[in-house]
């Protein structure tokens, strides 16, 4: 099918055509040369910003709206492997079109089995702000919001729909939400730091339980952090750097009234991609710590990193095309 978008209905509709486009629909413009009856011309705007909205997901199949927070646009191989149900997310924040990182949630473990982005080594907040953490609408329903949103306003769109069920039993089927961790004596462990990004909404849009997965205290607030740190000054030296970081299930849980409702990972581990200006590679490293331990390994290859994994997750896995070498 071929949709036709007129120039001359209204400019708001140009300023659609790129996110159009983005999305894979077939789009071509055609100016028209005779009058054009109104009420036509707003029934076709209408049309081309419900079909452009319609295809905007969050929720996107094998991160195809977000490809650009992988090196050479290639997610890793082998978690979806993983049994249980999995759901990449293309992270976005409040009315801002484009995504700001990538995330592969466990529906099942309630946190992602990692995040990838590229480091912004700019200054920014390293202490973390005060944010109470948001929810993904869309790993209820995708034509819930795209945008990650605060556990009331995730309600209130679910009611809104008109979904069979109460809201906040739906939400919890199918990720974690901020009580869990009350009282379970674990951070809340940004994958994604927001650290690693310059103050703003690259930073807030951090702020969500599909980027965090339950860490231990002195873990996350000592040697991994020190570690992000190494890694984030490693990156001032690059032309750009790409980062996953993920989470190995473990075989505890955090329980809520004797309910298992969020795994606790026996690890913690993350890798680095480095680039040139000209967008070759030229360092890449591993680490990987114990959750249960203040203590990282880190300077591991990628090549070690994926034989560690292997045997803690019990399947083959490639974070980097060619190792990132």
């Amino acid at each position: 099918m071929e949709y036709i978008i007129y120039k001359h209905c209204l400019s708001y509709c140009a300023d659609h055509l790129q996110g159009f486009a983005a999305e894979g629909l077939p789009a071509r413009i055609e100016g028209i040369t005779k009058f054009l009856d109104p009420t036509i011309m707003i029934s076709q705007l209408f049309l081309v910003l419900v079909l452009a909205n319609a295809t905007l997901g969050k929720v996107s199949s094998n991160f195809n709206d977000c490809r650009g927070q992988f090196y050479v646009s290639t997610p890793p191989v082998g978690f979806t492997s993983l049994p249980g149900s999995i759901a990449p997310i293309c992270q976005m924040y409040e009315n801002y079109n484009n995504p700001f990182f990538a995330s592969l949630y466990h529906k099942g473990y309630r946190y992602p089995l990692y995040s990838a982005y590229i480091l912004d080594s700019r200054p920014g907040d390293a202490t973390g702000a005060s944010q109470t953490f948001r929810l993904e609408p869309q790993l209820v329903d995708t034509r819930l919001p795209q945008q990650i949103t605060l556990q009331p306003q995730t309600e209130t769109a679910i009611r809104n729909l008109g979904l069979s069920g109460v809201p906040v039993d739906l939400i919890k089927n199918n990720q974690a939400i901020n009580s869990d961790y009350t009282g379970s004596n674990y951070h809340k462990g940004h994958l994604n730091p927001n650290a690693d990004h310059p103050d703003g909404p690259g930073q807030l849009v951090t702020y969500t339980l599909t980027n965090v997965a339950p860490m231990y205290g002195s873990l996350n607030s000592g040697a991994w952090r020190a570690n992000e740190k190494r890694v984030k000054d490693i990156a001032a030296t690059c032309g750009r750097m790409y980062v996953i970081t993920g989470a190995v299930p473990g075989n505890n849980w955090i329980a809520v009234n004797g309910v298992q409702r969020v795994n606790i990972p026996s690890h913690i581990w993350s890798a680095f991609c480095c680039l040139n200006n000209n967008n070759q590679p030229i360092r890449a490293e591993g680490s990987l710590a114990p959750n249960n331990a203040n203590t990282v390994e880190s300077g591991i290859t990628i090549a070690n990193l994926q034989t560690k994994l292997r045997s803690l997750l019990g399947v083959s896995v490639t974070l980097f095309q060619n190792n990132c070498s």
